[in-house]
């Protein structure tokens, strides 16, 4: 049968739509080329090179008329909330190609982003948060354009929502400040420093406090003056107060340990941390003592001693 069917497949004409045999076919032409050779484009038959250059343009195509489909129903704003979050999720499946996310940018799909965020359906703002954080990951080049936007504001409004709208709102904003000082900066100026204490401190919100944590860390290790501030906003004493021994793994303790030792560094953050009133040598002994020889704990342990020996010893 498989025999068969590929004598069938070398004398049937191709189909150029269909994408997923394209895109098999263009990766195996150009792979593994040796620039000392001829490349296996130049290898091919005319036919073959007539195939695959009108088969990557109709794949290019095919890319941007779906985006132009999917901002159309998203720019009239009288499509159902069940449309707009389908013509959402096919931008955000696209954009997932940083290629493909800044030529969203050029072809002026940003338009539909602050609309979006501000839509009264929860769906919709949840899936732009989403589309938002898949455009800015690792992209600079939408990062900024994300801030020339201005969609931080509304962003951090979306991180007091009590539906899953926050949580992707707290990733959007995590995708444009983190490793880029612009929007890093631009965040701090906007009290974001505030916002994400005021997260930890809210224990009904588990999730955010652990993203809270990681941003927190994130920031002190990327900038001392940064973590400076934190230490000034007594960061430590919020983060300790958070901080409870478990007798099995938590991602939110180890998160909160982590974070805890991004922010140790220098004479006036140990003072702080030894101040009796925290008990923190009590509870970094306790999370060792209650860990002990649980190979998932091993991390918690290992932050815990960490503490110990920078700072009571």
């Amino acid at each position: 049968m498989s025999e068969q069917n590929g004598n069938s497949d070398s004398q049937q004409p191709r189909n150029p739509r269909n994408l997923q045999g394209l895109l098999k076919f263009a990766m195996e032409a150009t792979k593994d080329e040796d620039p000392t050779k001829p490349s296996h484009f130049e290898q091919m038959s005319p036919e073959d090179k007539k195939f695959l250059e009108q088969a990557l343009k109709a794949v290019t195509l095919d890319v941007v008329e779906e985006l132009n489909k999917a901002m159309e129903i998203l720019i009239k704003g009288n499509a159902s909330e069940e449309d707009q979050v389908q013509a959402l999720e096919v931008v955000t499946n696209f954009v997932a190609d940083i290629d493909t996310a800044n030529d969203f940018y050029k072809i002026g799909g940003f338009c539909i982003i602050l609309p979006c965020l501000n839509s009264e359906y929860p769906e919709v703002r949840s899936e732009t948060a989403l589309l938002i954080g898949e455009l800015a990951q690792n992209n600079e080049f939408c990062q900024r354009r994300l801030l020339e936007l201005d969609v931080l504001p509304k962003l951090i409004e979306l991180m007091n929502d009590e539906t899953e709208v926050s949580g992707h709102a707290f990733h959007a904003i995590s995708c444009i400040v983190r490793s880029f000082e612009p929007g890093m900066n631009s965040f701090i100026q906007m009290g974001g420093l505030e916002c994400l204490l005021n997260l930890i401190q809210d224990r009904s919100r588990e999730k955010l406090i652990i993203k809270s944590m990681f941003l927190m860390s994130s920031f002190a290790q990327d900038s001392p003056q940064v973590r400076h501030d934190l230490i000034k906003l007594n960061a430590i004493e919020k983060i300790v107060e958070t901080l409870e021994p478990k007798n099995e793994y938590s991602t939110r303790l180890e998160q909160t340990l982590s974070a805890l030792i991004s922010l140790v560094e220098g004479e006036e953050a140990i003072r702080r941390c030894q101040d009796e009133n925290l008990k923190l040598k009590e509870k970094l002994n306790q999370i060792v003592s209650l860990g002990n020889g649980k190979e998932e704990c091993d991390e918690q342990i290992e932050f815990s001693q960490t503490l110990l020996d920078r700072i009571f010893k």
